[in-house]
């Protein structure tokens, strides 16, 4: 965990300061610390995993944007739930900072939760709803929560997020305007070069085998968005694989452009 912005550090101390007084933001909050070597075929090879609820896979992690940002306080915070490929990312924070705000205000982690089948803000309430009704079923439960949420906010300094959807939806247009070229996962290219707008693409679409040959001709002469928008669009597809040629490929590519933490991530997958 080394790789902790100020902000994910303070969150950790602030989590170890909870447990010598018997509490946790595991038991409160439904949040755990999480191995950064966690690797998931979903996960996107520039996303640095910090927290998990612990179910599922499910994970949070800091976007790198393939290591263009070098300032994690300023690294867009990504969900990834595996079980739900292909709709399984989800942009939930624009940094750090603000992720705890959204830690604070996403009441019971309805969001990070259920992100791929809410659809607007009153079907969001509605689960945060049904959701209180749980815990009204437990008042132990909700008192430490409740207690937990109180001490962030004095520890932390975060501010409440009166809409988390309509929250949300601002992050994702926030993102919209920094990239260049648009992916499948919904996460986008931001641009690395000073270069004219009319940047080729490799469609990709469903699960549609790709022919290697026309990808190494594609590549020779592609931009490096270009070419990161097709790993992106492939990783999404699900056809970057231990059973498949375009596996190596895309790593020594990865290797060219000096992308050596996303090489090692791919490596990681070797089940």
């Amino acid at each position: 965990m080394d790789f902790l912005p100020p902000t994910l550090k303070k969150l950790k101390a602030f989590d170890e300061l909870l447990q010598k007084k018997g509490l946790s933001l595991d038991e409160s909050i439904g949040l755990q610390w999480a191995d950064s070597s966690m690797a998931y075929d979903q996960t996107p090879y520039d996303v640095l995993p910090f927290m998990s609820p612990g179910v599922d896979g499910i994970h949070i992690g800091l976007l790198t944007d393939f290591g263009k940002v070098t300032d994690l306080e300023e690294a867009f915070v990504v969900c990834v739930h595996p079980m739900e490929a292909p709709d399984s990312l989800k942009l939930l924070a624009r940094n750090p900072k603000e992720f705890v705000d959204f830690l604070y205000s996403d009441r019971n982690l309805t969001m990070l939760y259920n992100f791929m089948m809410i659809d607007s803000a009153e079907q969001y309430q509605a689960m945060v709803d049904e959701s209180d009704k749980d815990y009204e079923e437990s008042l132990e439960l909700a008192k430490a929560r409740n207690q937990v949420l109180t001490m962030t906010k004095e520890y932390m300094g975060c501010e409440r997020i009166e809409n988390i959807y309509g929250y949300v939806e601002e992050v994702e247009a926030s993102r919209r305007k920094q990239i260049v070229l648009p992916t499948n996962d919904g996460i986008g290219v931001v641009p690395f070069n000073k270069t004219g707008v009319n940047l080729p693409v490799y469609a990709i679409t469903g699960d549609d085998d790709i022919n290697l040959d026309e990808v190494q001709a594609f590549f020779a002469s592609a931009s490096i968005e270009s070419k990161l928008a097709f790993i992106r669009d492939a990783q999404h597809a699900g056809l970057i694989n231990n059973e498949s040629p375009l596996k190596g490929f895309i790593m020594s590519e990865l290797k060219k452009m000096g992308m050596d933490a996303e090489v090692e991530w791919l490596k990681s997958l070797d089940w």
